[in-house]
């Protein structure tokens, strides 16, 4: 894999050697498929999002994926000629080496070897990684951390998940599962759905945790942001949480507040152990709650990192949000 460094000297554009070739990232999710045509500057010149409905099946998952890359190249007005490759992430720890997709749990996916299957049917290059892994790159390549030589990427959504770069490049591991630190365990022999750092700071998490303090607190303002959201069948999602923390909603404040301190304590872990230096931080939950959310990762980062000299390390925000996966999926290509 090469440096970050020498993404900062034009590798897309070398890679595609200015014969007008784009490359496709891809970023499928257990939702949703995003897809991008990224040309030798690192822009996005051509998109199509797709549903993922992954109860169809994986055969009309990857059909689906693969008519999303042609309508996006359409969309770019890019003959098909001109395609390098496309480069994937899945929600999946990933067999780098092998292109198999280890276990996709919203997928309902075990060791599929997508990336032959995706080669076959768009018969182009295609390379393969963890979604994290990829939104870390595009961050390193083209976002918050460009030029970075070790960053810690940590993506709070649905889950949470982080990719690494250390020394310039992506490190996944001999067994392909670094960077899992939603799975690291906070609580030791906590009740079932609490002890991990998933469990407690993902959307999902604070979402559970909302739901069961919610009857304590009846004059919280999410009793009627969820009865104004249910007449167009809308639920407690990033947005409303958003909405009630912005407005200094007691039960809100406190809910996502302690879920930014446990991810502080977490990351702040990691940097202890590891002495890096940079730290991103992205996903659903982070573009939704912005600044305020991010102060609060960083001021318990600083109550817990050892020593006191890593406090003054660089935390910041996506700069690419939504568009880091595609676009690190499509840098993958350049390796």
């Amino acid at each position: 894999m090469k440096s970050a460094k020498a993404h900062l000297k034009g590798t897309l554009r070398d890679t595609l050697k200015g014969d007008g070739l784009v490359v496709v990232g891809v970023d499928l999710g257990g939702t949703n498929i995003q897809i991008g045509v990224v040309d030798a500057d690192g822009k996005i010149i051509g998109r199509c999002k797709r549903k993922t409905k992954a109860v169809d099946g994986r055969v009309r998952v990857i059909e689906r994926l693969c008519e999303g890359v042609s309508r996006a190249l359409e969309d770019a007005k890019i003959p098909r000629e001109k395609l390098f490759g496309v480069g994937v992430g899945a929600p999946s720890a990933v067999d780098f080496d092998n292109g198999v997709v280890i276990k996709a749990g919203n997928l309902g996916w075990e060791n599929v070897p997508l990336r032959e299957l995706l080669t076959k049917e768009l018969n182009t290059t295609v390379a393969l990684d963890n979604d994290v892994n990829v939104a870390a790159w595009g961050e390193v390549a083209l976002g918050a951390a460009r030029g970075r030589e070790n960053v810690l990427a940590v993506w709070v959504g649905t889950g949470v998940g982080a990719g690494l770069v250390l020394e310039g490049e992506l490190w996944r591991g001999p067994c392909f599962t670094a960077g899992e630190i939603g799975q690291v365990v906070l609580f030791p022999g906590g009740q079932p759905g609490f002890m991990t750092v998933e469990d407690i700071c993902s959307r999902t998490g604070i979402v559970n945790s909302l739901r069961r303090l919610l009857s304590m607190y009846p004059e919280s303002l999410l009793h009627k942001i969820l009865a104004e959201k249910s007449d167009d069948g809308g639920g407690l999602g990033s947005s409303v949480i958003a909405r009630a923390y912005e407005r200094e909603d007691e039960l809100t404040r406190r809910v996502v507040d302690k879920s930014a301190e446990f991810l502080g304590v977490a990351i702040a872990n990691f940097v202890t152990m590891t002495s890096i230096d940079c730290v991103v931080l992205g996903g659903g939950v982070v573009e939704a709650l912005g600044e305020p959310y991010v102060a609060r990762v960083r001021r318990s980062f600083e109550r817990s990192v050892f020593p006191s000299t890593l406090t003054k390390i660089d935390i910041l925000a996506s700069t690419l949000n939504d568009d880091a996966g595609v676009l690190g999926a499509a840098m993958l290509l350049t390796a």
